[in-house]
């Protein structure tokens, strides 16, 4: 936050203040002290002279004057601290959007969008470095055309290459005489750019981009605007650092995931496609049941990965002359799934649901007979939505029926083995899913 308390801005107002109190308290003060001692002490033989009253007057004057000056110091200051003290709340809002905004396109807007509003600027735009060294306009606030998709160009190109290229922000009030400045490269989109403030986007000593704003609507951008810039900035590339490992983290969970489901696919051939079929499904009533984005998440990690157990029994198979609910071996998966899946922290809500998804609303299921709302919700749509897939898939251990019929089959169980909240839901999302009924 130095661009608030930085030592410069607070000796300015110090200054002022000391040749404020000087001329309106020490030189007068002097003047009368100098006359009380030469006229007026009662040891002074000297006589006034024609000219104390002018003394005098310029003790009074330069006392008034004074007072002008220290008043109006005073003032300036308080409207300079007012201005910092609204800067400062805005910058702390803006940077706690960042660091609440995991998602990368709605960070990125997030940050143009507040770099904009900090520098009351008329427009702004976000370019990022790629692996080529090249800049891409990726967000473009308050201009006529907000088109991110062709514009690109190379460091050292107009003032946002040059500010890439040397990783130190630039600021322009008439960009007809900055040499560095190029129309075609670094215009507004669509607006006539008199003035830009360029900063960039510094992580671990590596420019990851660009930000820039156009033409500050209340005068001309300072040097305060653009240290706030900075230091927004500095914040900005760590939102957007740790948005990416996030991302990467993602990717890796989606490839791990599929590493899995692929096992799965291959090892138990009687079930190929299950689990994807189920997660469809739990996904439908979910969003109808108004889940969360998080309880969506693991709900649908608990879906792709329920099956997992089996792949710890070693036995390919597994499905051949199956009875149901007697095999020992069957009833076990739940918990074995829920020891595999458990260690593995992203996917530990997930574990829990993939132990229950056997459990039945009366009671009489496996592992560990709970009932009613002693099983986790989502485990009970992973009920539903996997003994709908068992009665209607061809890659099934008994004949498949039509989707109506596998309705109606769990409608009937409604109360015993499936909760009667989750069955209802389920009818009213297929219907209102693109899921034709026969």
């Amino acid at each position: 936050m130095n661009f608030i308390f930085r030592k410069d801005y607070i000796n300015i107002i110090r200054r002022y203040i000391k040749i404020s109190f000087f001329v309106s308290a020490i030189i007068p003060l002097a003047l009368l002290v100098y006359v009380s001692i030469k006229y007026i002490n009662p040891s002074s033989d000297n006589t006034f002279p024609i000219q104390l009253s002018i003394i005098l007057f310029c003790a009074v004057a330069l006392s008034i004057l004074g007072l002008v000056l220290l008043t109006k110091t005073t003032n300036s200051s308080i409207t300079s601290l007012q201005d910092i003290y609204v800067k400062l709340n805005t910058f702390i809002d803006n940077t706690k959007q960042l660091t609440g905004s995991f998602y990368p396109n709605i960070l990125l807007e997030n940050i143009i969008k507040s770099a904009v509003d900090l520098t009351y600027s008329e427009a702004g735009s976000l370019l990022l470095l790629d692996d080529a060294d090249t800049l891409k306009l990726t967000v473009a606030v308050g201009h006529s055309n907000q088109s991110t998709e062709h514009k690109t160009l190379k460091k050292g190109e107009g003032v946002t290459g040059y500010v890439a290229k040397t990783g130190k922000p630039m600021l322009i009030n008439d960009t007809t005489k900055n040499k560095h400045y190029n129309p075609a490269v670094d215009s507004g989109n669509g607006i006539y750019t008199k003035s830009i403030l360029c900063v960039p986007l510094i992580y671990n000593n590596k420019t990851m981009g660009i930000i820039e704003v156009f033409n500050k609507m209340n005068g001309e951008f300072t040097e305060e605007d653009k240290e706030l810039s900075y230091a927004f900035a500095d914040q900005a590339a760590v939102s957007i650092f740790q948005s990416r490992l996030i991302e990467s983290k993602q990717n890796d969970i989606i490839h791990m995931t599929e590493i899995l489901v692929t096992t799965q696919d291959f090892f138990l051939g009687e079930k190929n496609g299950h689990v994807r079929r189920v997660a469809n499904y739990a996904n439908l009533i979910g969003k109808h049941m108004g889940l969360s984005e998080t309880d969506l998440k693991d709900l649908h990690y608990a879906c792709l990965l329920h099956d997992i157990g089996f792949i710890k029994m070693g036995s390919q198979k597994i499905f051949e002359n199956i009875r149901w609910i007697d095999e020992n071996k069957y009833v076990n998966h739940p918990q074995l799934g829920y020891e595999m899946i458990r260690p593995i922290s992203i996917w530990s809500t997930s574990s829990e649901i993939i132990l229950a998804h056997h459990e039945k609303y009366d009671g009489t299921g496996y592992p560990l007979g709970k009932k009613k709302e002693e099983i986790p919700l989502c485990s009970k749509i992973l009920s539903v939505a996997e003994v709908f897939d068992v009665l209607t898939s061809k890659n099934s251990y008994k004949e498949p029926i039509g989707f109506t019929a596998a309705l109606n089959e769990i409608e009937a169980h409604s109360g015993s083995q499936f909760d009667p909240e989750i069955v209802k839901a389920f009818e009213s999302s297929m219907k209102d899913s693109d899921i034709i009924l026969d």
